[in-house]
């Protein structure tokens, strides 16, 4: 007579193995996924910092081209002119200052601040010609 409803347990070193081996996949899972993640903050970190470069470059040339303005409009203005924010509202500014150089010549310093970045720029103007 044979008993077709005979099941096996099996004991010893092969139980548990199931949980075991979802646990290391849950372990490398969360391992892939941190590595992901800390890639992409550090790029994105790295984009916000050299856009802030290049913007804070872009303010700090709308600041001489603002003094150039001024000294096309009045070639004896000399002066600064502070916290400009460019956009409005942005929270990104420069200041620029005209100072007197050489007979006829006008120092242009200007500095650009974007984010936590300032560029500086600084321009001899010719107002005689």
């Amino acid at each position: 007579m044979i008993n077709k409803h005979t099941t096996r347990h099996r004991t010893g070193p092969r139980q548990g193995f199931a949980l075991l081996l979802v646990l290391i996949v849950i372990v490398l899972t969360s391992m892939l996924l941190v590595g992901i993640g800390n890639g992409l903050t550090t790029q994105f970190a790295a984009y916000r910092n050299t856009a802030d470069y290049d913007h804070a470059q872009y303010l700090a040339g709308a600041g001489v081209h603002h003094a150039a303005a001024m000294l096309e409009e009045d070639a004896t203005w000399r002066g600064t002119l502070s916290n400009i924010e460019l956009p409005p509202g942005s929270g990104n500014r420069y200041t620029v200052t005209a100072v007197d150089g050489d007979p006829g010549k006008v120092l242009v310093t200007s500095k650009g601040d974007a984010g936590s970045v300032t560029r500086r720029l600084e321009c001899v103007i010719s107002t005689s010609g």
